[in-house]
């Protein structure tokens, strides 16, 4: 018989030590088998037992609580004829009590996929020896085709500066080093690892062979953490507030699966193939064309007989992948060597339920990468994982002129007139050519055999020409593997605003589940899928390593999963963080995390803090903010000041003295002027129509006042009196005595002329030119189809209290991050060009930020300053600034 597992039993949680973490009772959680024996019964925790509620009512509730139903589990039997639940039972299913009048509904796109994976291996002399141990690796993991390789230098530590922008667009979940065994490594270096007491070569031998355990590489982990600090790998979210804000990564190195771990951690393996055909390489292939086939379609460890390296017949179909492949890539296990190729799959998709995507349209279809090095051969992995086509030729495959015109040239012919007729690039490149060789190489691509391939015409301006020379544009359109089932699912999350802009989901977010697994319900290994959870109206940058607990809501001391800001919103890893008792069947092992929309401000402010900066409104930002909360929105103060009412507004500006002469319909009390309907008429440009619209649409926003200008009969000084304040009497706002609302008081006319008065903290915007840095991010607004912004911050030390910086807009520019500084006279302050600079940069790094703007409503900005902050903006590594200017703000830019 069967014994029942230990009460408090714990599956480990993939990527964890097996902790328990308890999070509820452990009599409500798992079969009842895993309950104590003694007393089954079930206790109230008081004297008065819950009343009961039925469960149709528990169902009319579920959009509140997020509950698909209700947990077995957590039912209580009863004797009648329905099942009933307790309120204390629902009270821990219930997130959040909807209170606030501010909730909606967000829809959420979900979709579920393998882990993406960086992995470091070094470019050295045995560069191929890394390239297919680490290929080999990642073909031995559940979505390896994925993974990508990237490059470093064995003696700095430092990885491929090409690198850095395909990791960023690659967003990867972990970035690892490749685990290698101590006799692999002597192996392969006999040199780096010397023996005591050996004699001879033979003793040598045998101590290589009877060595365990991996070799450490300190140059690996610097160029890891340099790779990981390109991006925003998947780290563990913080256990408790007094710990930092970035944990340490949840994965760091990769070997080989351990199939034989009852608990298995880490990376999900791959099915173990049946008794099958597939198409793979052989992990002792070493040369071009076995390591270009490798590249697509994986490696296999075991093979039933050594396999020769492969021939010219797989390098075409490699480059054109249209007819069948070849019976070179034949891998099977049924102990017979098979001829036909049609239907197979290759190793990296067969049996994993998978199908490649693409994420908007590619600009660029292909790429062909030329060169000798690893980092050329990473570099066209990379490119086949995120275009879909990425190939790797070497110098020898193309010197090689009668090789070349028998097996390369016809073929990538049709590979470019494939992509012409898409309106597709393909681009030509290198790490280790010179640019000449690069373009020498992409004129023999596009020669042709045959002769009806040279009438074809070709488009060679430069910019439409189909094959380019130049790094891919990986900006958007880009692939990647994902499960065939639950392929853009959208669920609909009750969200609740906040005052900063931000939305807190008011229920957890449940992943789907499955319905064909991977592994058993029983193998240890589920959930073994990552979450894409991307939200609708969200426009707050993504990525950018953004702590994970700005986005995820703790309600109780542990956090449910390991989350982070990728770039399709959120990515997670659903495997519970908290308790799971043994036996917890899978929907029970998935964490349900709150999600958090953040707004700019707090996506800032949630940047910042790592740093060890705080964020705060500077003055014209507190100002601006003011102004903003009587419009009711961001947008509709960018459109007041960015429009034609701009010189209207500026003409309540106070005046620096008051004036000698007198401008019709203004009157000037000290410095304050005031317009009369006539005045502000003649500011506006359109009908008069059109002005009694404004004037309506800012008095309802109470950013005009009108009233009247009167003197007092006591102190003699006129003052403006607004029409709250005028009756048949009226206090006058000087000396506070009485007057009577007669001719004598407005001195004019038989009957009074009304005024206007603007808001004062407005006014006090536009006199210190606050209005700038708005019609710079009204420019910005007018050219994005999404666009988001912040207004004016201060960085501040959170120690010191002391500030840093001010930024007069933060936006985020169709997912750019865009940091705006405004001038009205067009230029840094006197020698403090160097100053300004610095502290720019220092804020563009801390967000890393896309472009950096300098506005102006001056015809130039001063030249010198342009340069030096130009200059310095593309030194920054691995990043570099792009700087822009906005002279005029008119719309026409110039890039430095």
């Amino acid at each position: 018989m069967e014994r029942s597992p230990p009460m408090f039993a714990a599956t480990p949680t993939r990527g964890h030590s097996s902790r328990c973490l308890f999070r509820s009772p452990p009599s409500t959680s798992g079969p009842a088998s895993a309950r104590p024996v003694r007393n089954r019964r079930r206790r109230s925790t008081s004297h008065h037992r819950p009343q009961a509620r039925p469960l149709s009512e528990i169902r009319a509730l579920s959009w509140v609580s997020g509950l698909d139903g209700v947990d077995n589990s957590r039912l209580a039997l009863s004797t009648g004829r329905r099942r009933v639940v307790s309120a204390q039972d629902l009270r821990p299913r219930l997130n959040r009590t909807v209170t606030s009048t501010k909730v909606s509904f967000v829809p959420a796109h979900l979709a579920l996929r393998p882990p993406r994976v960086a992995i470091l291996v070094p470019d050295d002399h045995l560069w191929r020896e890394w390239t297919m141990q680490a290929v080999a690796t990642a073909s031995e993991y559940w979505g390896g085709g994925g993974f990508i390789l990237v490059p470093y230098d064995r003696e700095s530590g430092d990885p491929s500066a090409v690198f850095a922008a395909i990791v960023r667009a690659y967003d990867p979940d972990h970035v690892v080093t490749l685990e290698v065994s101590l006799r692999q490594f002597a192996e392969w270096y006999p040199d780096a690892i010397q023996f005591s007491n050996v004699s001879d070569e033979a003793e040598r031998e045998e101590a290589v062979r009877n060595m365990h355990g991996e070799v450490g590489d300190p140059a690996g982990v610097r160029a890891r953490a340099t790779v990981a600090s390109w991006c925003s790998p998947l780290r563990s979210i913080p256990l408790s507030r007094e710990e930092e804000s970035r944990q340490i990564e949840t994965l760091t190195e990769l070997g080989r699966p351990n199939r034989s771990d009852p608990y298995p951690r880490g990376l999900a393996a791959a099915p173990i193939p049946a008794r099958s055909l597939r198409l793979a390489a052989s992990i002792s292939w070493r040369t071009d064309i076995g390591l270009l086939a490798a590249l697509q379609v994986g490696i296999a460890h075991e093979e039933s007989w050594e396999r020769p390296e492969p021939g010219a017949e797989t390098l075409e179909w490699a480059l054109a992948q249209q007819a069948d492949p070849p019976a070179s890539l034949i891998w099977n296990n049924l102990g017979e060597r098979p001829t036909e190729t049609a239907g197979l799959e290759s190793w990296f998709v067969a049996d994993q339920g998978l199908v490649r995507v693409w994420r908007g349209h590619a600009r660029d279809g292909a790429a062909v990468v030329v060169g000798d090095t690893g980092a050329d051969f990473a570099l066209a992995l990379a490119y086949d994982r995120l275009l879909g086509r990425g190939v790797w030729l070497t110098t020898a495959l193309l010197d090689d002129q009668d090789f070349f015109e028998a097996h390369i040239m016809s073929t990538m012919w049709r590979l470019t007139s494939k992509l012409e007729r898409a309106a597709s690039h393909l681009v030509v490149t290198s790490t280790s050519l010179s640019p000449e060789r690069i373009s020498e190489a992409a004129e023999r691509l596009q020669e042709s055999r045959y002769g009806f391939q040279r009438t074809r015409p070709r488009n060679r301006s430069e910019a439409r020409t189909t094959v380019q020379v130049r790094q891919a544009n990986l900006d958007r359109g880009n692939s990647e593997y994902v499960m065939r089932e639950h392929l853009g699912t959208t669920i609909v999350l009750p969200m609740e605003e906040l005052e900063d802009g931000s939305r807190n989901a008011l229920t957890g977010l449940e992943s789907p589940v499955p319905s064909e697994l991977l592994y058993s319900g029983d193998s240890g290994q589920a959930p073994y899928w990552y979450v894409d959870v991307t939200l609708e109206r969200a426009h707050a940058p993504r990525a950018r390593d953004l702590p994970a607990g700005a986005v995820v809501i703790e309600d109780g001391i542990f956090p449910e999963v390991n989350l982070r800001s990728s770039k399709d919103g959120f990515s997670y890893d659903p495997s519970s963080m908290g308790f799971v008792s043994s036996g917890t069947f899978l929907k029970g092992r998935l964490g349900k995390p709150r999600l958090r929309s953040l707004s700019t401000r707090a996506w800032v402010t949630s940047m910042a803090e790592p740093a060890g900066l705080g964020v705060r409104l500077s003055a014209p930002g507190r100002q601006a903010e003011l102004v903003r909360q009587r419009l009711g929105s961001r947008e509709a103060l960018l459109d007041l000041v960015a429009g034609p009412t701009r010189a209207m507004l500026r003409a309540f500006i106070a005046r620096d003295a008051p004036p000698r002469r007198r401008t019709p319909g203004t009157v000037v009390l000290g410095v304050d002027p005031y317009l009369s309907f006539a005045a502000i008429d003649d500011l506006v440009p359109g009908s008069s129509d059109a002005t009694v619209d404004i004037i309506d649409n800012l008095a309802k926003a109470r950013l005009l006042r009108r009233g009247l200008i009167l003197g007092c009969q006591e102190c003699g000084r006129p003052s403006f009196v607004d029409a709250d304040r005028l009756g048949q009497q009226f206090e006058c706002p000087q000396c506070a005595s009485l007057n009577a609302l007669i001719s004598e008081r407005w001195r004019e006319g038989a009957e009074p002329t009304w005024y206007y008065d603007l808001f004062a903290t407005f006014r006090e915007l536009l006199k210190s030119n606050g209005d700038v840095p708005l019609l710079a991010a009204g420019h910005l607004r007018a050219k994005a189809r999404k666009y988001l912004d912040t207004p004016e911050l201060e960085f501040f030390e959170l120690e010191t209290n002391e500030a840093v910086a001010e930024i007069d807009v933060v936006a985020s520019v169709d997912g750019e991050v865009v940091i705006v500084e405004a001038k009205s006279n067009g230029a840094f302050a006197a020698r403090k060009r160097g100053a300004q600079t610095q502290k720019l940069l220092r804020i563009a790094e801390v967000l890393r930020a896309d472009r950096l703007i300098l506005a102006t409503t001056a015809a130039h900005w001063n030249s010198t300053d342009i340069e030096h902050l130009s200059r310095e903006a593309a030194a920054l590594n691995p990043f570099p600034l792009k700087t822009e200017v906005l002279e005029e703000l008119s719309g026409e830019q110039r890039s430095s």
